[in-house]
């Protein structure tokens, strides 16, 4: 019986070579897992937008004699992890989103818009709690550890992120300036792509964000990158997203939202997170240089003071 793993590398590495639809039904599989454990072979399709048959043909793609020899090891993937994780995502899945609407306001027929946008706030609440849980699951925490020794031995380091997932790049490269000094923020300001990539090389280190739909300049500075034989780490969608299928190390966060827009809630934390176990892994110099740069944000005057005296406050 083939394990969770198995199918899994199966399925990325056949993908390129796979028609529309099996493309379809795969990157589904791989963005979605518990869903393999836990649905049918009918129910599984009906959500991926394709036919059984469709899935039929996809075990027999990559090597696999029947769905429910795939699904087995998908299953024994989610036994295995740790109930407290499994918990959480099942109370998740179940939660109320606030969508009940009383029998006194079915007959008044009178919701008003109020109501409606309470609603799509408790929706968005319940999709960025499930975002963030599925995006911080056991396999994601060993990948980030990983994902932060790279950096940790990294010559310089390479932050990118356009178009929308341009403030999760920010938001790292910001803090990791604070105590560290061998970063480069490749934003492109005024077409400077190829200026800030000068000098790349194999000890060199390319954290990439970039969520569907994918941002060709991303995925140009990609092919150079990879080109001068550096590591990529993506923070990414999918296993098959083009940005990960190169990537040493695959960060793959939910971007699911209610709105019109996809969320990047999971891809800022998970930065953050990457951000926060550096900085423990730093000792004594990461805390010196954090000291020097409060000082000098301290010498400009960066942030407001509050100077209004304060009150005696009697017991």
């Amino acid at each position: 019986m083939p394990a969770y793993d198995d199918c899994r590398e199966k399925l990325i590495d056949t993908y390129d070579a796979m028609s529309p639809q099996l493309q379809r039904a795969a990157r589904y599989m791989l963005d979605h897992p518990d869903d393999v454990a836990l649905k049918s072979m009918r129910a599984l399709a009906t959500a991926a937008g394709v036919t059984p048959s469709t899935l039929v043909r996809l075990m027999k793609t990559i090597g696999i004699a029947s769905y429910q020899e795939c699904r087995l090891g998908y299953q024994n993937r989610l036994r295995d992890m740790p109930a407290s994780y499994t918990g959480r995502a099942r109370q998740l899945q179940h939660r109320s989103t606030a969508r009940h609407i009383s029998d006194e306001d079915k007959d008044d027929s009178k919701i008003d818009a109020r109501s409606t946008e309470t609603t799509l706030i408790a929706e968005i609440l319940h999709q960025e709690l499930g975002n963030l849980a599925r995006s911080f699951g056991p396999e994601m925490c060993t990948a980030m550890q990983d994902a932060c020794k790279l950096i940790g031995n990294a010559r310089r380091v390479f932050v990118l992120g356009r178009r929308g997932a341009f403030p999760a790049a920010f938001q790292f490269a910001y803090a990791y300036r604070f105590f560290a000094d061998n970063l480069t923020l490749v934003d492109g300001a005024a077409g400077t792509f190829g200026d800030q990539l000068r000098g790349m090389g194999r000890r060199d280190v390319l954290l990439a964000v970039g969520l569907s739909p994918y941002s060709n300049d991303s995925l140009q500075v990609l092919d150079y990158v990879l080109a001068q034989n550096a590591t990529v780490i993506s923070v990414t969608d999918s296993d098959v997203s083009p940005l990960a299928r190169h990537a040493s190390i695959n960060l793959m966060v939910a971007d699911a939202s209610p709105s019109f827009f996809q969320s990047f809630t999971a891809a800022v934390a998970v930065m953050q997170a990457l951000v926060a176990i550096l900085v423990s892994r730093g000792g004594e110099t990461a805390l010196q240089q954090i000291a020097r740069a409060e000082k000098q944000l301290s010498a400009f005057e960066t942030y407001w003071r509050d100077a209004s005296p304060k009150r005696n406050i009697k017991s």
